[in-house]
Formats: structure tokens, C-alpha cells, sequence
């Protein structure tokens, strides 16, 4: 990954935001049961962001065996090794294996007597989650969802674009085509979830959600062999915003330096960005009707802040993109190389009309567009 590049764009997208942490660093060697996504192999789920979770604990795996959509047996089968594990824990799920823990952690809201002590919890982890809160394709259905109070540690990860756990909040041309050439096994490269740039958000319900940003668009990587590295920087910054303001997303912020998630360490600017935030939501509940007093001015329109009606939805038809896509790379690729016209327009229009990114704040804009000459590939 290019480090110094996802530096400049996380700091640009990085805006205000509540990104506390409230977890304790383990003093000992924890034991991490890693829930397995569906048709992984056993051992699977443990090894992602470069083993980092297992580098310094004892790591077993829960084969999950079920269905590709039952995450009961699952849910059974954690309960079971959590209570059969003696010292600290830390529970990973992947893909159905994370919503697996979630299933786990409403039936402990359910039956207190169930659930472990705390104490013992070092940190949950979810990666991958079709249950994410922000962008988990399941995150609609009925049953999804956290308990409204977790008293464990929680770290929810997230490739952006992954096309399980990132799904834009609205339907869009350009967002629909990116999701279909997007992946979902991200988080088995060299992903580092340490890295001070990756972005986070501590929500009212306890958990950080982090995103780690994607250097390049999906849809744009087939290009990425005929293309300059300035010429896909140009592209990306075209069509990013474009793809953007389909999504809500919360306020995130660089998580910063000194992070040590597989040993359940946030990173110390974390800890401190959550007592001001502990400060601020105490100040909130003390003046309910300060809004109520606030003038025009003070209030603002809150475009930008992430929540669901900031983001403009466009009513228009959408442009049809994927001939131009290919045009784009036809102009800049050899004769003797230039790809074949793997994508076709479905009305015959062979351009594509840009649509302003009115949902986004210029220093948002600014975050999406990668630095010129600089585009690696994830």
C-alpha cells in the first residue's frame, strides 16, 4: 500500500468527529477465537491484516459449520469455545462469521447469564461485516443490528467499496458499477490495522467502526496495466465524488499514532478524543433545548457531517459510464495493447456526463481524489 499517499487522503477526508475508544490494553496473552467467513478454510479468519492478531496471542478457529446464511450454529459454536476458554479473550469474526458474533452478542443481551464477564473480553472484532451499521448489505434486515447496550470492546473494519460491508446507502450508476467489479477478500493482503491514517468513528452504541480507504477505485483497476499512474489518478478523482455521494458515512478521523489492536491498544489520541467526547454528549443531555435557542446562523445546513439526510440524493438519470471507462483506456494504451471493449454502454451514448458531487463539502471532495501520479493498487 502506498502509505504516504493514503496519508494525504485520509487527512483531507478526516473532518470533526468523536472517535473515543473506550478499551483496555491487555497485560498478558489473550486467547482469540476466530469465527471462519463462509466456505473458508479452518484458520482462515485469524490471518488477516497480516496475522497481527495472533502475533502475540493463542488463536483457534471456529469452523462455523452451516449454511451459507445460518449463522446460528455458529452462534452455538462460539458460545460453546467461549466457555470452554479459561483467561482473557478476544472474538474475530470474517464475513458471516462477524454477523455470527453479532447473532452471539443480542443472544447475550437476551440471557445475561450467558455472557462472559467484561473482564475477560480484551476486544471484539469484526471485519468484513454484512452487518455493518454503515454500509453491511444486510444491515436493513429485521433481525441485524447490535444490542443497545455492549459493555465489550468492539472494532468493526472495513475496506471501503468492499461489496459486502461497504454498499452504497443509495442506489447510482457509477456506484453500482464499482460495486460490481469491488472484492471481498481485502483484508487477507497487506493490510496494516495499525496504520495511523486509517480512518474512525466511535459511535453512541460503543463500537469503532474503522475504514481502511481504498487507493484506487474498483472499477478502475482493469485499466490500471494501459494507464499512467497520472492518468488513473485523473480518472479516480473524476469519478470518485461521483461514487461518493451515494454513500452516508460518519465522521471519521485519522485513527493516529501508537495503535496496537492485536493487543486490544487503541491508539492514545483515540482515549483522548473519547473523554472529550464523554464531555460534550454530558453537556448535550444537560441542555436539550439549547437547539431550540440556537439562531440560523449557529445551526447550518450540516452538510457533510454524515448522517443520512446531509448527503443530496440525485433524482436524474444517471450517465451510462462504462464505454467512456474503456475509451479511456483505449486512448492512453499501445496499439499493439489496447484492451478489448469489456464493458459496453447499454443505450449506445459514448460519453459520459459529469454530475456534481453536491452532497459533499470541499475538503470532502478533496479527500477523494488521489494524489496525481501517485495511484497504487490495493
Amino acid at each position: 500500500m502506498n502509505r504516504q499517499r493514503r496519508r494525504a487522503l485520509a487527512g483531507a477526508l478526516a473532518v470533526p468527529a468523536a472517535v473515543g475508544l473506550c478499551f483496555s490494553p491487555t497485560a498478558s496473552a489473550a486467547t482469540v477465537l476466530a469465527v471462519e467467513g463462509t466456505a473458508q478454510l479452518k484458520g482462515n479468519a485469524q490471518t488477516a491484516f497480516g496475522n497481527e492478531f495472533c502475533a502475540h496471542n493463542t488463536c483457534r478457529s471456529i469452523n462455523n459449520a452451516r449454511t451459507p446464511f445460518d449463522v446460528k450454529p455458529g452462534s452455538r459454536q462460539l458460545q460453546a469455545a467461549v466457555q470452554s476458554t479459561a483467561g482473557d479473550i478476544i472474538l474475530m469474526g470474517y464475513s458471516l462469521g462477524a454477523a455470527t458474533i453479532y447473532d452471539r452478542l443480542r443472544a447475550w443481551e437476551k440471557s445475561p447469564g450467558t455472557s462472559p464477564d467484561p473482564g475477560r473480553v480484551v476486544l471484539v472484532v469484526t471485519y468484513g461485516n454484512p452487518e455493518n451499521k454503515f454500509g453491511g448489505d444486510d444491515r436493513k434486515n429485521s433481525y441485524a443490528g447490535l444490542p443497545a447496550v455492549q459493555p465489550y470492546a468492539h472494532l468493526d473494519v472495513t475496506m471501503q467499496y468492499d461489496s459486502v460491508a461497504d454498499v452504497p446507502t443509495r442506489w447510482g450508476w457509477y456506484s453500482r458499477m464499482n460495486l460490481a467489479f469491488a472484492q471481498h477478500m481485502a483484508y487477507f493482503q497487506d493490510i496494516d490495522i495499525n496504520d495511523p491514517d486509517n480512518l474512525v468513528y466511535h459511535d453512541a452504541d460503543g463500537t469503532t467502526y474503522m475504514l481502511i480507504k481504498a487507493d484506487t477505485l474498483p472499477m478502475l483497476k482493469w485499466m490500471d496495466p494501459w494507464l499512467s499512474d497520472a492518468r488513473m489518478a485523473e480518472l479516480d478523482a473524476k469519478y470518485r465524488p461521483l461514487i461518493e455521494k451515494d454513500y452516508d458515512r460518519p465522521d471519521y478521523a485519522p485513527q493516529g499514532e501508537g495503535a496496537d489492536w492485536g493487543n486490544g491498544t487503541p491508539p492514545p489520541a483515540a482515549q483522548t478524543s473519547e473523554s472529550n467526547a464523554r464531555q460534550r454528549d454530558s453537556h448535550s443531555a444537560q441542555d436539550p433545548d439549547d437547539v431550540d435557542d440556537a439562531s440560523p446562523d449557529d445551526v447550518g445546513d450540516g452538510a457533510g457531517q454524515g448522517e443520512p439526510g446531509d448527503v443530496v440524493v440525485d433524482t436524474d438519470d444517471e450517465p451510462r459510464a462504462e464505454e467512456a471507462l474503456a475509451d479511456e483506456a483505449n486512448d492512453e494504451a499501445p496499439a499493439d495493447e489496447a484492451p478489448a471493449d469489456e464493458v459496453t454502454d447499454a443505450n449506445g451514448e459514448d460519453e459520459a456526463r459529469d454530475t456534481p458531487n453536491e452532497g459533499s463539502t470541499p475538503a470532502q471532495q478533496s479527500a477523494l481524489r488521489p494524489e496525481r501520479g501517485s495511484v497504487t493498487t490495493a
